[in-house]
């Protein structure tokens, strides 16, 4: 039953992870490209572009979002994985790690309810954009939504890892 959990989260985990990436990558070409402009017109053509900046920031912010649900999936978060190293081959390790995924899936939420409490008090407009700023405050709230099911997926891997645990091969002393 928890094999078909976790294959079917990884159904949905897996495309929307890709898309992500795919298109925090492409924003990141689109930034670099806005970035040059920036610096032509700003030091050579002695002309700054006034909207430049607030593009290349609200890039960045989609671009961390959208590429977080692969990043948590693929364990390429940063961490401090001494603790862990050291409980390789271990049932308990499994336990830890549902541990950590739970308090994971707990700062989502927190960070999604004050997300959406900025998205609902943020229509005002952009500075140099002519945009409204929910546009910007949806992503942090929404994403995080997308990679809470990231977290989930991991939780149902690990208990099942944990349920139907095979200790690692003693090595033969010599």
């Amino acid at each position: 039953m928890l094999a078909a959990l976790e294959k079917g989260l990884n159904r949905i985990n897996s495309p929307i992870g890709k898309l992500g990436s795919w298109i925090g990558g492409s924003m990141l070409v689109v930034m670099t490209v806005i970035v040059l402009l920036q610096i032509l017109f700003r030091y050579v053509l002695n002309m700054p572009l006034s909207w430049t900046d607030e593009a290349s920031r609200f890039l960045m912010i989609y671009m961390v979002y959208l590429c977080l649900p692969i990043i948590y999936l693929q364990d390429k978060n940063i961490a401090m994985t001494f603790l862990l190293d050291a409980l390789n081959g271990l049932r308990i390790k499994h336990l830890l790690m549902i541990l950590i995924h739970c308090l994971a899936i707990l700062t989502f939420l927190v960070w999604i309810k004050f997300g959406y409490d900025f998205f609902a008090r943020g229509s005002s407009r952009a500075d140099s954009l002519p945009i409204t700023m929910n546009v910007i405050y949806i992503a942090p709230p929404l994403l995080m939504g997308i990679t809470l099911l990231s977290a989930l997926q991991k939780i149902v891997s690990e208990l099942r890892q944990f349920i139907h645990f095979k200790p690692a091969e003693q090595e033969p002393q010599a």
